[in-house]
């Protein structure tokens, strides 16, 4: 069984809902929970998934893990994975409390940010824990998880959300949509509110006039007043979160993750996996994805000047751009595939099974 309290949006759900669809294609029976009416929920159906529908609320923990027994009641499994938090801290409940008859596995997808006990106490009932990433892996190590019951297990590239046809209708609404110039540089952070902050105020220093596409931000929020406040010589474009947002990658000549909190970007795979230049943050999980100078940029977290210089670097010379997005490609679709993520997967669940 896989359980998940969120219902759409972050790259987590992408995740854990194609690792699932995965499992089940390798023979696997897997159970599917997530938030009733929600987008993990049509995607899950939609893929063939035998899905559960159950709302976990926050701050409801003990509600939570008797909503959990109840389910797992009435549809036996033989081992239940933990993907976010509100499961994760229902099924530690259950297990606590002796009402958790199958192992669990827990899955941190984001670096983590709970209380040392807490992610002590989960370690010690839970039968392993995956990290995504190395950074993930060392901050759970550094909160208390015992390296014998971590594995890492990176994040596998969706080549179902990128590798799919764009109309030139689809094309074109985003072209309008962005107010797309063919004289002028687009560039763009496809993400939640990150550390785009960082960005905007490497603008100022960016001397080459560019579209910087913000997708995932409301115009409306602090980060969008922000952006209303960059030099004239530049346009910002605010687009609140859409879940098609393939299209706009062909119009992006060059793809930004500020971001200092991923533990293994889904983002930043299918930007890469389209062959775009990436610069990313020299941080956690990113570190993992991107080799500086190599298939991509990497740039101290939270220093203007140096994002400004990476952008402008990137944007005056098409060669580097071009070579280092043939060889992002190449790590994305090779080095980070799903299959070896499933495969990685069935094996930790045969091995916590077996035991």
């Amino acid at each position: 069984m896989q359980v998940l309290h969120q219902g759409g949006g972050a790259g987590s759900v992408t995740s854990t809902l194609h690792l699932s669809i995965g499992l089940a294609r390798a023979g696997l029976q897997v159970r599917f929970v997530c938030p009733p009416n929600s987008e993990a929920e049509l995607l899950a159906r939609n893929s063939g998934l035998e899905v559960h529908p159950l709302s976990l609320e926050p701050r409801r923990t003990g509600a939570n893990a008797a909503r959990l027994a109840t389910l797992l009641e009435r549809n036996p499994v033989a081992l239940i994975n933990s993907q976010s938090a509100r499961d994760r801290a229902a099924l530690t409940r259950l297990a606590l409390t002796g009402r958790l008859r199958v192992p669990f596995v827990a899955t941190r997808r984001q670096m983590p940010r709970t209380f040392f006990v807490t992610n002590w106490l989960t370690s010690r009932l839970a039968a392993r824990m995956v990290a995504v990433s190395r950074a993930v892996g060392e901050a759970l190590v550094r909160r208390g998880t015992p390296r014998s019951k971590l594995a890492i297990i990176p994040n596998g590239l969706v080549t179902d959300r990128v590798d799919v046809p764009v109309s030139e209708k689809a094309l074109e609404a985003w072209r309008r949509r962005i107010g797309w110039e063919p004289e002028r540089h687009t560039v763009g952070i496809v993400s939640r509110p990150k550390d785009q902050a960082v960005v905007l105020q490497a603008l100022e220093l960016v001397r080459i006039p560019v579209t910087l596409v913000l997708a995932g931000v409301d115009p409306n929020s602090e980060l969008g007043k922000l952006a209303g406040r960059a030099p004239s010589r530049h346009r910002v474009v605010c687009i609140p979160f859409d879940t098609q947002v393939r299209p706009l990658y062909d119009l992006l000549e060059l793809v930004l993750l500020p971001s200092r909190s991923e533990g293994l970007s889904q983002a930043l795979l299918e930007a890469m996996a389209l062959g775009k230049p990436v610069i990313a943050s020299a941080a956690t999980g990113n570190l993992e994805v991107v080799t500086d100078g190599v298939d991509g940029r990497l740039v101290a977290p939270l220093n203007p000047v140096a994002w400004a210089g990476a952008i402008e670097k990137l944007l005056g010379d098409n060669r580097t751009a071009s070579k280092l997005g043939a060889a992002a490609l190449v790590t994305a679709r090779e080095r980070f595939s799903l299959a070896r993520t499933i495969d990685l997967t069935i094996s930790l669940y045969r091995s916590v099974l077996g035991a």
